[in-house]
This record gives C-alpha cells, sequence and structure tokens, in this order.
C-alpha cells in the first residue's frame, strides 16, 4: 500500500474519532434532559400522592365538622327537652335526637374509612419521598459523571485534532483536499479497501480495471458508484 495511503487511513481513524467525539458531545445535553425527566417523574408521582392524602385530610375535616354541627343540634334538643311541658313533646324531641346519633355513627364509621384510607396514602407519601431523594441522589451523580465526560471529549478532542494538524502537514496536499472532500460528502468513510471485488464503501462490484489500479496504487483510485478512494490490502 502506497505511504500516502497508509497516512491518510490514520487521518481518517482521527476524523472518524473526532466525528464520533462531536456527536456525542452534542447527545449529551439530550442525555442530561431525560436523566433529569427521571426526576420530575418521582416529583410528580409524589405530587399525585400529596393531593389525594390533602383530599383525604379535608374529607375527615368535613366530616368531623358535620358531626359537631349534629353535636350542636343534639344539645340543642336536649335544652328544648327542658322546657317542654308534654311527654309527647319530649318524645317527638327524643326521637329527632336519635335520628341524629344514628347519623353521628354513620358519619364516625365513614371517618373510620376515611382514616384508614389517609393511612395508607401517607404512607405512600413518605415511601415515595425516600424514592425522590435516592433518585436526587442518583441523578446528581449522573449529571455529575456527564459534567466530567464533556471536559474528557474536550481534552481528548483537543488531542486528537492536534495530532490530525502535525499528520496532515505530511501528506500529499493534492490526496489530502480529494480526501477531505469525499470524507465531508460521506460523513463516514472516505477510503475503503476492495473486498472480492466489491467496494466495501458501497458495496458495488467494481470493474476489473479499477480492482487493478487500486491493487498498483500508483494514481488514486476511485469507486465508480460511490467516489470514495480505494485501496487493496497486501
Amino acid at each position: 500500500m502506497p505511504t500516502t495511503l497508509k497516512q491518510l487511513l490514520i487521518i481518517q481513524d482521527g476524523d472518524r474519532k473526532i466525528a464520533k467525539l462531536n456527536r456525542e458531545t452534542q447527545d449529551i445535553p439530550a442525555r442530561k434532559t431525560q436523566t433529569q425527566s427521571r426526576l420530575e417523574e418521582h416529583r410528580q408521582a409524589l405530587h399525585s400522592a400529596q393531593e389525594e392524602a390533602k383530599k383525604k385530610e379535608l374529607s375527615l375535616k368535613d366530616l368531623e365538622g358535620e358531626v359537631e354541627t349534629i353535636k350542636g343540634k343534639i344539645a340543642k334538643l336536649r335544652e328544648q327537652q327542658f322546657e317542654v311541658k308534654s311527654n309527647e313533646a319530649y318524645r317527638t324531641l327524643e326521637k329527632e335526637i336519635d335520628v341524629f346519633e344514628k347519623k353521628i355513627n354513620t358519619i364516625e364509621e365513614q371517618e373510620l374509612t376515611v382514616i384508614e384510607s389517609l393511612e395508607l396514602l401517607q404512607e405512600d407519601v413518605a415511601k415515595r419521598e425516600h424514592e425522590l431523594k435516592e433518585e436526587d441522589e442518583l441523578i446528581s451523580h449522573d449529571l455529575k459523571m456527564l459534567d466530567e465526560r464533556v471536559t474528557m471529549i474536550a481534552q481528548e478532542l483537543e488531542k486528537v485534532k492536534t495530532d490530525r494538524v502535525q499528520k496532515s502537514a505530511e501528506v500529499d496536499a493534492t490526496w489530502l483536499n480529494r480526501y477531505e472532500r469525499i470524507f465531508k460528502h460521506t460523513g463516514n468513510y472516505a477510503i475503503v479497501s476492495v473486498q472480492n471485488s466489491i467496494c466495501a464503501g458501497c458495496h458495488m462490484k467494481l470493474p476489473p480495471q479499477v480492482i487493478h489500479d487500486a491493487r498498483a496504487g500508483v494514481k488514486m483510485t476511485l469507486c465508480n458508484y460511490c467516489g470514495r478512494i480505494l485501496y487493496v490490502s497486501s
């Protein structure tokens, strides 16, 4: 293989690494957003559980308030009993009191059901608070790692780019310019091997003359179909 092609293959390896590092750098903001969305999901779950618990608490207060209101009515009926003159009037008031007391019993049963539901919701809230705290710590760690990776990528990119500048200075300018145009166009490989008479870039069967020229390595040989630079490994 001609020295120039060997040099360009080394440069191509570096360019592909640069492209990969650049893609990773561009992907990191999205990865951070995705990571942070995990925390938001936990926040929403906790918020929903807290809201449900608040509704139960309000429901319980409403029931307690209703009981107090009825007790107030019973107290007034008791006072009226002391004022009535006939037994019939007394018994009428007693019936009303009995109705209210039964209503209180019904409400207190409802209160017990609400209290049981509230206790379960409070346990759920406590569990989700714990999960949120754990997830927050984990996400903080993940975000820190991503920030550190950005720094490492920047350092690695600087090193690879510096190395590329040095290696590019040693390559024939005509070959280098052609290589760079093809690499920019394809976005992956500008130089590919010939494998079983087929271009490894576009996988098309090559004419015998093209294969012969690529094997000779005297001049720059391009694929008839994709325009990539060809070489035949010895």
